[in-house]
């Protein structure tokens, strides 16, 4: 299963941002009623004494760690778009050799290519490196057939057969690392590291604060944005197929014809 669910990343960025900002707005909100714990209250004096070193150096690592993430993220983000990019070329390529074929070889293998092409808009939102047996796969299978069998007599209809296979060889590999790529998401594991540490941070400020109330909610305030923006910005990019900021199909689509 994944985390957060797909379906979050199919909402509108505005409305996003505003699940973050109440979620992490309300782990601050508990840590601020802390406060109001009897043994906790009479220790604010002591606590607002905390070294502001603390602060500095939980803020430190957070950030940290979220600029970690957020470059992987982008990493995995152009690595997504030069795939499809990729695919979408080859496939190009092959309709070029093919202007070489008869009319009816021509307009069977045309068939073919946008027989995939929608295949690969069906499998869009849940692509999976297991994809043995998919609509696509047996497409793409289909093309291959069409090659070998199709072009195997004639000294000209070899080199074509050549030609056209080593762009479909391209576009398998290309597709393949797109498959690889969706699955290249934030795990549970990471999500779970820049949580805690956007909840240690929090919980420093808030305690650091503790005597003196005006300083606090400004402070909490600004950390709670602060993080808000942070994590808006790592969900609106995780998903490197899904989602406002995500790759689409379409250079895919266009290429093989699915598309006008």
């Amino acid at each position: 299963m994944r985390v957060p669910p797909d379906v979050l990343y199919e909402l509108q960025p505005p409305l996003i941002f505003l699940i973050v900002l109440v979620s992490v707005g309300a782990v601050a909100l508990v840590i601020q009623l802390l406060l109001r714990i009897n043994r906790v209250a009479k220790a604010a004096p002591a606590l607002g004494n905390m070294s502001t070193a603390v602060c500095t150096i939980s803020g430190a690592i957070f950030g940290l760690s979220m600029t970690f993430l957020a470059n992987a993220v982008w990493n995995t983000e152009d690595k997504a778009r030069e795939a499809v990019n990729t695919e979408a070329r080859a496939i190009r390529v092959m309709d070029l050799y093919m202007d070489s074929l008869t009319t009816p070889a021509y307009d069977g293998m045309s068939r073919l290519i946008i027989d995939y092409g929608r295949a690969v808009a069906g499998e869009w939102d849940h692509m999976s490196e297991d994809d043995y047996g998919s609509p696509a796969e047996l497409a793409l299978r289909a093309i291959y057939g069409a090659v070998i069998k199709g072009l195997a007599e004639g000294e000209q209809n070899r080199l074509l057969q050549q030609r056209l296979l080593t762009s479909l060889d391209e576009v398998s590999i290309a597709r393949q690392q797109r498959l690889s790529i969706a699955e290249n998401y934030v795990s549970l594991s990471q999500w779970t590291l820049v949580t805690v540490l956007g909840v240690v941070l929090l919980f420093v400020v808030t305690m650091s604060h503790a005597p003196f109330p005006l300083a606090r909610r400004v402070s909490v305030g600004a950390i709670v944005l602060a993080i808000s923006v942070m994590l808006y910005v790592i969900l609106l990019h995780d998903r490197p197929f899904i989602g406002y900021a995500a790759q689409s199909a379409e250079p895919i689509l266009k290429a093989t014809g699915a598309m006008p």
